[in-house]
């Protein structure tokens, strides 16, 4: 395990007062790798062929559009064009005959369809971001399993959002058995009770707005709505 790599953003993360300390890491690695694509890195070849071949997501674009480098981004765009425009051209080219009636399997309109469809949804950045946040799911169970003062770092975190415990659970059930009780024993009541209490204070909000509780205090339940949009996937605010 390459402790000085992987084990160091893991515990920065873990000590962060937030509910989800994946959240966390996820929005480094994303704006590290933005500032890595938009720095130098736009101007090595085997960056610009991986990103020519693989490309960019909304989200992705938006951000690094973001980033004020125009040059850089308009480098990229540009060669990673010119090889789109190349591909479409070679579909085109040879396409098949097309049929009489029915679908055009196999022809042209299908083929764009895979080839358009297949790169809209790849992304460069989210690659290169889920690479090493696996590698982070990793290391959080190697921590765990290590006990010690990082051990009860982590039964001391409140909770994560559910698509960061997806991935948890997933891991988890790769595990032996006896690791597999020590999570559900350790891990799962902690989120449990973050759910409860965020149930509690979402309540709690709406009823603030009865007139006959306005004298009475918020309690936990001033930001239960951002909390809870984290809780869902959203904006770990």
């Amino acid at each position: 395990m390459p402790d000085r790599i992987h084990t160091i953003p893991v515990l920065e993360a873990l000590r962060e007062p937030k509910n989800c300390a994946f959240c966390v890491m996820f929005e480094k690695l994303e704006k590290d790798s933005i500032q890595f694509i938009m720095g130098p890195a736009y101007m090595e070849d085997d960056v610009r062929m991986e990103t020519n071949k693989v490309g960019f997501c909304k989200k992705h674009i938006d951000a690094m559009y973001r980033e004020q480098n125009r040059l850089g981004l308009g480098l990229m765009l540009h060669t990673y064009m010119q090889q789109f425009n190349k591909d479409v051209g070679s579909i085109i080219k040879g396409r098949l005959p097309a049929p009489l009636f029915g679908k055009d399997q196999g022809g042209v309109i299908s083929r764009l369809k895979t080839h358009i469809t297949t790169t809209h949804e790849s992304c460069y950045i989210c690659k290169k971001v889920e690479s090493t946040f696996d590698r982070y799911i990793d290391t959080f169970f190697y921590l765990w399993g290590k006990g010690g003062t990082e051990g009860d770092l982590i039964k001391s975190q409140k909770g994560y959002c559910l698509p960061h415990f997806i991935k948890i659970l997933n891991m988890a059930e790769s595990l032996s058995r006896g690791k597999r009780d020590k999570f559900i024993d350790e891990i799962i009541p902690k989120w449990q009770n973050l759910l409860l209490e965020l149930e509690e204070d979402l309540e709690w909000f709406t009823l603030k707005f009865d007139h006959r509780n306005a004298n009475e205090p918020w309690k936990n339940s001033k930001d239960a709505i951002p909390r809870a949009l984290a809780l869902l996937g959203g904006s770990n605010v």
